[in-house]
């Protein structure tokens, strides 16, 4: 237990660490999710009707997007995992990166956390903080309601971080992977609740969503902050998504391995 702690923590703190290099294009994404974060709540202060969707009024929903425009730093944004397994694989770096003395899933994804830590430190923060003046964010009363949103957010990431990992394993079965990261961006922003409450959907989807991974992305960590979901359902039903992601990004790993070594890789 002692030694898997270490690791993470100097996994993290290289991929933590990497993106201090990066700081000038780092400011111009920042200035770009806060315009973007500006035009969504503009844009459903418009369209939200009186009555409001569900439990949020307008300015409910304009707290929603500026929580999400925060955390999905940690959660959607800046991931590199995919990109970084597929030059390994087309530059034939994989078997060596395989054959390192530690496990190659949890190489990956300690390294890709620490760098998606930075992102929501450096980048997720300033947003939240410039959105905040303006959609005029209230803070939780409640420590259940911190831990509970802390908690989830952790979870969030660790999701958010597994499915990519997952796009990226599909390199070795296809040159491409453009067209599974498309799919799966579109579904994290969709049935995640990135720009919108999820009650705004169809009631099938709107259900759909919320027993989907994508809802512990943004929805749920949201709807935990501002006092609108129990935490512990919430959290129990987060950490059996990412166990269930964990067994199947391990297996996907071993056959992956395997397909290498078949070819003489």
């Amino acid at each position: 237990m002692h030694a898997a702690v270490k690791q993470w923590r100097v996994l993290a703190g290289k991929g933590f660490a990497r993106n201090l290099q990066y700081s000038a294009s780092h400011i111009v994404n920042t200035a770009a999710s806060v315009v973007f974060g500006l035009i969504y709540i503009y844009v459903w202060r418009a369209v939200t009707p009186e009555s409001g969707f569900g439990a949020y009024s307008s300015s409910m929903i304009a707290q929603y997007i500026c929580i999400n425009q925060t955390t999905a730093w940690l959660t959607q944004f800046g991931m590199k995992i995919r990109q970084r397994m597929v030059q390994s694989v087309r530059s034939g770096r994989i078997a060596v990166e395989l054959a390192r003395p530690m496990d190659f899933f949890w190489y990956n994804m300690d390294f890709e956390y620490g760098s998606q830590l930075y992102s929501l430190m450096f980048r997720g923060l300033p947003v939240g903080f410039a959105l905040s003046l303006l959609a005029q964010l209230r803070m939780p009363h409640s420590a259940i309601a911190w831990l509970g949103a802390l908690a989830s957010l952790a979870i969030g990431g660790y999701i958010g971080i597994s499915l990519n990992y997952l796009v990226g394993m599909s390199s070795f079965w296809t040159n491409e992977i453009r067209t599974l990261s498309w799919a799966l961006f579109s579904l994290e922003t969709f049935l995640g609740g990135l720009s919108m409450p999820l009650e705004v959907l169809p009631r099938p989807l709107e259900l759909l969503a919320k027993v989907s991974p994508f809802a512990h992305l943004a929805y749920y960590p949201a709807r935990i902050y501002m006092e609108l979901s129990e935490p512990a359902p919430v959290l129990a039903a987060g950490l059996a998504w990412a166990v269930v992601l964990t067994i199947v990004a391990r297996r996907v790993t071993f056959r992956a391995r395997r397909r290498l070594e078949v070819q003489g890789g």
